[in-house]
Formats: C-alpha cells, sequence, structure tokens
C-alpha cells in the first residue's frame, strides 16, 4: 500500500489576523468619515435644492454602503476553520468583493441613466454650494484614500471599498469642473455630460472585480501562476518521474493553494522529495498551501477527465 503524505504550508496566523484586523480598523475609520459627510452633503443638497450636489450625496451613501460591506466580509473572513467549514471562512472577502461589484454596476447603471435624463435639460444649479459641497467631499476622500490605498493592491475586498472611495473622489471633481463650466459659461449640459463620462469609468470598474470574483469562485487557476513552469520545475526534482493531477487555485486574496500527484522512482526518498518540492512551491512560487501525493504508480481514481494532459 503506497502511503499517502499531505503536508500543509501557511503562514502564521498572528500575521494574517493582524492584516485582517488592521483592514477592519481602516474600514472602520473611512465608513464613519463618509458616513458622516453624507449627512453633511446631504443637508446642503436640500438646503440648495441642487441636483448635483443631492446626486452626489447618495453616491456618498454608496460608497457607505460599499465600505459596510467590506468591513462585514473582513469580519467574516477572520473566523477559524470547523468541521464544517475545513477551510475557513476566508472566501467573505471575495463575496464581498463580488457584491460590491455587483453595487457599483448598478451604480453605474443609475448614473448613465440619470445622465441622460438630465441632457437638453435647463437646471439653476448654485455653483456657490457645488464648491462647498465639493470641497469637502474631496478632504474626507483623500483621507481614506491615503488610509485604504496600500491594503487595496493586495485584498480583492478592500479594492471593492476602494473603488467606491474612488467613485465618490471623482464625483466631487467632477461637481467642481461642472461648477466652473457653469459658473462662466451657463452651460448646466456639462453636469450631466461629466456625469455618464464617470458612469462608463464605473462600468469598467465593477466589471473588472465581478471578473475577478468568479474567477476566483470558479477555482481557475491564479493570473500569477504558470502552471506549466511549476510543472517542469516538478520533474526537475531528482527522483520525480511523473506529475498528474496538478491544479491551482486561489482561497482568497493574495492565498493560492496547489495539490498534485507525484509519481515517484523509489518510496525510500519520499520525505526528500517531499521536502524539496514543498519548498519550491513555497519559495519559488509562493503557494499559501500545498497538499501533495507521493505514489510510485498513479492509480486511476476514475477523475482523469480532471487530469491536465500537455
Amino acid at each position: 500500500m503506497n502511503p499517502v503524505m499531505d503536508h500543509n504550508q501557511h503562514q502564521s496566523g498572528t500575521g494574517s489576523f493582524h492584516g485582517i484586523n488592521a483592514d477592519a480598523r481602516i474600514l472602520k475609520i473611512t465608513g464613519w468619515l463618509t458616513g458622516i459627510y453624507f449627512l453633511v452633503e446631504l443637508g446642503l443638497g436640500f438646503y440648495s435644492q441642487s441636483i448635483a450636489v443631492i446626486s452626489d450625496a447618495f453616491h456618498t451613501f454608496s460608497a457607505v454602503g460599499g465600505i459596510l460591506i467590506a468591513f462585514i466580509a473582513n469580519r467574516i473572513s477572520g473566523k477559524a476553520a470547523t468541521i464544517a467549514a475545513t477551510y475557513g471562512f476566508k472566501r467573505a472577502e471575495i463575496m464581498g468583493a463580488l457584491l460590491n461589484g455587483v453595487f457599483l454596476l448598478l451604480m453605474a447603471i443609475y448614473v448613465l441613466y440619470m445622465g441622460y435624463m438630465r441632457l437638453g435639460k435647463e437646471l439653476e444649479l448654485p455653483t456657490g454650494i457645488m464648491f462647498l459641497a465639493a470641497f469637502g467631499g474631496l478632504v474626507t476622500e483623500t483621507i481614506s484614500f491615503r488610509l485604504i490605498y496600500k491594503s487595496q493592491k493586495t485584498n480583492m475586498n478592500m479594492k471593492g471599498a476602494y473603488w467606491h472611495i474612488m467613485q465618490t473622489f471623482v464625483g466631487s471633481l467632477l461637481i467642481i469642473v461642472a461648477a466652473l463650466v457653469i459658473k462662466f459659461t451657463g452651460y448646466t449640459p456639462i453636469d450631466a455630460i461629466l456625469g455618464m463620462v464617470f458612469g462608463l469609468v464605473l462600468f469598467w470598474a465593477s466589471y473588472k472585480i465581478i471578473k475577478d470574483a468568479l474567477d476566483i469562485f470558479m477555482e481557475t487557476v491564479p493570473k500569477d501562476v504558470d502552471v506549466e513552469k511549476v510543472k517542469s520545475a516538478l520533474l526537475n526534482i531528482k527522483g520525480v518521474k511523473s506529475v498528474m493531477h496538478l491544479h491551482a487555485w486561489t482561497l482568497t486574496s493574495n492565498q493560492n493553494i496547489f495539490s498534485a500527484h507525484i509519481q515517484i522512482d523509489d518510496m525510500q526518498q519520499s520525505e526528500t522529495i517531499l521536502r524539496t518540492a514543498e519548498s519550491l512551491l513555497k519559495t519559488q512560487f509562493e503557494f499559501y498551501f500545498s497538499t501533495l501525493q507521493l505514489e510510485t504508480e498513479h492509480h486511476d481514481m476514475g477523475a482523469d477527465d480532471l487530469n491536465i494532459v500537455s
């Protein structure tokens, strides 16, 4: 009977949870900043009766919702693995990203529709209130940007929240541009035109987030992994004859998983081969976790449709 050897490679829990807690603090701060400003901007909008400011206030509210989704997903993802959920709840972050992507898509459609409906309509827009609302938004959004920018580079959940903040930041810039054009030319349709351009940007951002999240749920090979290179590197280990049932997928942001059957010449060399393969996968290809089965003969397990033939 050939032994099956399963070994795990993972980062320390302390380091991982430190990152989760740091992200949670960032989301709390940005959530409060954005939420408070939403109330201020909404008040300015109703006071001035400016449709542009009221519209941007609702954009800000959508950012609050996006940050809240990211925060809830962050908290759930920090739960430890259980018998019922052996991988833990790490993919809650990807679910949060997917929901945020859908949220952004709906906002993009809303902005495009709202801009289209405004085209050709003459509106009285008080530029003074518009400038005030935009300036306040730029201050809070710049602070939020500085807090979240680093985390969003490696965490899809944080990226979803980041794009909601980006939405409100660009919205504030568009209000300034629109206010300047209206103040000096009186051309009010600029508000709708700029809004629709930004709607297209939101549409692209939502597509990217949704696609990346669905790729992870479909367990496609991570973009930063070349399975042919991984296979070649394993085959170059002394004593390895073949590599079969090779699988690579993403558990959550920045955590790639790998598994394979490795056929070897001599089971007495299995420990050495296993340690060499583990080290290679960890250091050269940066897999977070790997499961390797060593065998001297390949046995048909009835799942050859999942075996990569190259």
